[in-house]
């Protein structure tokens, strides 16, 4: 009886790995996202350090159902901007990049400040992952990475880790949609980076970015607040933005923004590269858009906000 047992249940195994293999039974991972191979990989080359970032921060419908939207009117050429990472709202970031598109066809790389939500960094982190989305790759500019490296401008943090950061995936199919050429170079900041070490990474990427740079500020604004709050400090916000009031952007919490410390990197960026743009800049925030989570749900009681904008 138990020599029986022991053939029944090898056949069962055999029989389990055979389904398996036709197709029959799936594995547990048979949904996740897979993407194809990256240009000139093998099969089977990829190590778990390589493999492209895959997780899909949008729906590829809901995706697909922006391309039809128009951008903002704006006339002007802007050095910069801040948008929201919150893909509840991305009619807004669809817009941003198509904006970007009609009047900077030119960006070859943007720089994307996001802020580390989860704290897998020790203060200023970045990677050379690249990015497989819905509408193609996103890579990343790995000679700056190594520029930034040299410079001692970040703390060596370099890890799979932030493949779950939605600060810069939720923008990288927009990217790849609008400019697809472009490269990018993310760099995720910690809440409690100090502002001398911000201030010292806005120098260095000032020094490092050229004519064909963008510099953009992933942000939502006003954070679990109800929703007549939330228009309050916003307006407060907006006011800081286009008054340049950078000191109390870089003090703001998250009744305001989430990436205070990306605004300051900002304002250091602005501030050292100002005297090599062409024609200078004048720093002056143009408001584009303004919205509540409210406007697509309604929870009035826990709400996000989202300010949209270029700098020049």
């Amino acid at each position: 009886m138990r020599n029986s047992k022991i053939i029944l249940t090898i056949i069962c195994l055999l029989l389990g790995g055979f389904l398996v293999g036709c197709g029959r039974i799936k594995p547990d991972n048979s949904k996740d996202f897979k993407p194809p191979l990256l240009k000139g990989e093998t099969k089977g080359e990829s190590s778990s350090s390589t493999l492209p970032i895959s997780k899909l921060f949008i729906d590829p419908q809901v995706f697909q159902s922006t391309d039809r939207l128009q951008p903002f009117n704006f006339k002007g050429k802007p050095v910069a901007g801040v948008i929201n990472h919150h893909i509840l709202a991305a009619d807004l970031v669809a817009r941003f990049f198509k904006t970007l598109q009609a009047v900077r066809p030119d960006i070859e790389t943007f720089i994307i400040l996001s802020p580390d939500h989860f704290s897998q960094g020790r203060g200023i982190s970045t990677h050379e992952l690249t990015y497989f989305t819905p509408a193609g790759e996103v890579v990343v500019n790995e000679s700056w990475v190594s520029e930034l490296k040299k410079e001692g401008a970040w703390d060596g943090t370099e890890s799979r880790a932030f493949e779950n950061e939605h600060g810069v995936g939720a923008l990288a199919p927009f990217i790849s949609r609008e400019f697809s050429k472009a490269k990018i170079l993310p760099i995720f900041l910690r809440a409690d980076l100090t502002p001398d070490k911000a201030q010292e990474l806005g120098k260095a990427l000032a020094k490092l970015a050229d004519d064909k740079t963008f510099v953009i500020v992933s942000s939502d604004m006003s954070h679990y607040l109800k929703e007549i709050d939330a228009r309050q400090h916003d307006a407060e916000t907006i006011k800081w933005l286009q008054q340049n009031q950078w000191g109390k952007l870089s003090a703001a919490t998250d009744q305001n923004t989430d990436s205070a410390v990306g605004l300051t990197v900002l304002h250091a960026y602005l501030q050292h590269k100002a005297p090599l743009i062409k024609g200078g800049s004048k720093g002056e925030f143009s408001l584009l858009s303004h919205k509540l989570s409210t406007d697509y749900v309604a929870d009035i009681k826990n709400t996000t906000s989202y300010i949209v904008g270029f700098w020049e």
